[in-house]
């Protein structure tokens, strides 16, 4: 949305709101941005009052279309006729000056579309899409049934405020919930080691449209060495894995350490430095957070000279004297402290391959596993994915992952660039009866299975579904674009919030679990890169690792 004039204040928490509204959402749009000729408006933020009436407007329109039964209530009129929504699709060369809404009732007929199951903006009744002037939103609806032959897909319950996705101009006020903490803060933000908060991030707009562009370059890799399946690791359905970084509570308090064995219950080393011997605990899983739910607090400023270090190549008996900690138990906790934080930091930035695979790629080594950062993934998995901004039209999308199924994991051999491939899919929404052209399902691995089964059985209530949707069959991307595992929404949210986990069973809607989680690399360190194996990794911070399970071989102590 942009302006001929000045931006206006955000509203105050109580603006705007209604007791008795009945959240509705979008789940497609076919916006675009803003075109360049109109630079001199001025883009109105999100949350701001323009963007809120325009909200409330289009709702209010929209459920006396779909629901006949909802009443409005009366508010004053506020001015509106200087603000436009930007963002209709246009062919190349198009006339660009007359492809904005004035208003909301001039967008509502192309909104009435959008929420409807026709793909055809033949079918569409505004201004753009029909070539004519705009016609009633009751005309709108009517020609949308006439051409669909079906009733428009029923409206969403979910506890959410009002959205319509048709543009990545419009701003879209999301209220994330928290654990513990209703105070929204960025992700970046640093979190002490005492309650856990979740992060909020902000949501990409969504579309239709799911054709990207391979964002890297494909290494040339050919197979001529008949290949055995790849191994499937014993604790693959694990929430967390042997080998893996992870948060544990410590009393009251939170603590990081590594996963040596998993089962029923888990044996975790907590973290320390050479001269702070530590002794393995054993949690169960609502104990523990994955590594990538909080953040690394800052590290005292008289030990940033050695973030990226091995704690092993740091002389810790200097530091107690320096620290008073060889005097002083609590000082010596303290630096324990300090110390996991390095070493945890230092444990995000690098990573260590095993499993090598028998396969001719040129000048790359080929591996069936990657300890990545804090977590264990081999071929065959879901890994979260961040595409390049370029290509995040028609894939990313509020409310739904997107993943990729990691096929083979590759470092080259001159300069060490880690590289995956794999095939990139999106979770999409549809009716009980609409078909979609799918790929084989049963390809899929366990954990994306699961979530499709966990959300098709809270969604049926409203008559939705989900589907794993095809994106790219054969994507290459280098380290930078993993995020990190992919997280069944049924198995992490009840331990990251179980509050939240039964707010979406009672209101049958679905928020994606992932981006309550941080990213791989996120923590303020300098890149370290790869390491010979998971030893190194953490050397200095936990005793000597022998052997992390038979499935996981690593590269030999040089």
């Amino acid at each position: 949305m942009a302006s001929r004039k000045a931006k206006e204040a955000k509203p105050t928490d109580n603006e705007f709101q209604f007791s008795n509204a009945t959240p509705l959402q979008v789940w497609r749009s076919d916006g675009t941005e803003m075109p360049s000729e109109y630079s001199q408006y001025e883009k109105v933020e999100e949350g701001a009052k323009p963007i809120i009436e325009w909200q409330n407007k289009l709702g209010q329109a929209l459920a006396s279309e779909l629901m006949p039964g909802a009443t409005k209530e009366d508010k004053k009129k506020h001015q509106a006729k200087h603000y436009y929504l930007f963002g209709y699709p246009e062919e190349p060369g198009a006339n660009k000056a007359r492809k904005y809404y004035r208003s909301p009732n001039h967008f509502l007929p192309h909104l009435l579309w959008l929420v409807g199951e026709s793909q055809d903006n033949g079918d569409c009744a505004c201004e753009f899409c029909s070539g004519s002037k705009p016609i009633t939103s009751k005309a709108a609806k009517a020609k949308l049934a006439s051409s669909t032959g079906q009733a428009l897909p029923p409206a969403a319950t979910a506890a959410t405020p009002p959205t319509s996705t048709s543009n990545t101009n419009t701003a879209v006020s999301m209220i994330k919930n928290t654990a513990t903490n209703t105070n929204v803060k960025p992700k970046s933000m640093i979190r002490n080691y005492a309650a856990p908060q979740n992060a909020n991030v902000t949501q990409q707009p969504t579309s239709h449209e799911t054709q990207i562009v391979t964002p890297y370059q494909t290494p040339e890799v050919t197979t001529s060495i008949s290949q055995n399946p790849y191994p499937t690791p014993h604790d693959h359905d694990a929430l967390f894995r042997a080998g893996e970084v992870v948060w544990f509570k410590n009393n009251n308090s939170w603590r990081v350490g590594m996963i040596l064995s998993s089962g029923s219950t888990l044996s975790i080393i907590p973290f320390g430095h050479p001269l702070y011997q530590t002794q393995a605990v054993t949690k169960e899983e609502a104990d523990i957070r994955p590594f990538l739910a909080f953040s690394i607090p800052q590290i005292n400023n008289g030990l940033q000279e050695f973030k990226g270090r091995a704690l092993a190549q740091i002389d810790w008996q200097t530091l107690q004297e320096r620290f008073g900690a060889h005097a002083d138990p609590s000082r010596r906790e303290g630096l324990a402290i300090e110390a996991t934080k390095l070493a945890a930091t230092r444990v995000d930035q690098c990573y260590s391959t095993f499993n090598p695979i028998l396969e001719s790629a040129q000048n790359y080594d080929v591996f069936g596993g990657i300890f990545l950062g804090a977590e264990k993934i081999c071929v065959g998995e879901a890994v979260r994915i961040l595409l390049p901004r370029e290509q995040q039209d028609g894939v990313a999308g509020k409310g739904v992952p997107v993943v990729m199924v990691v096929k083979r994991i590759m470092v080259s051999r001159e300069g060490g660039t880690l590289m995956f491939e794999g095939s990139l899919w999106k979770l999409q929404h549809a009716t009980l009866t609409q078909q979609l052209q799918t790929s084989n399902q049963a390809l899929l691995p366990a954990s994306l299975r699961g979530e499709k089964e966990f959300r098709d059985g809270v969604l049926r209530g409203r008559g939705w579904r989900v589907e794993w949707m095809l994106v790219n069959q054969s994507l290459s991307v280098n380290e930078s674009a993993i995020r990190g595992r992919f997280y069944e929404t049924r198995r992490l949210t009840p331990i990251l919030n179980p509050a939240k986990f039964q707010e979406m069973l009672q209101q049958q809607h679905i928020d994606d679990i992932q981006t309550l989680l941080n990213n791989r690399g996120d923590s303020s360190g300098p890149r370290v890169g790869r390491v010979l194996n998971r030893a190194q990794a953490v050397a200095g911070a936990a005793p000597m690792i022998t052997s992390l399970g038979p499935d996981v071989i690593e590269a030999m102590q040089s």
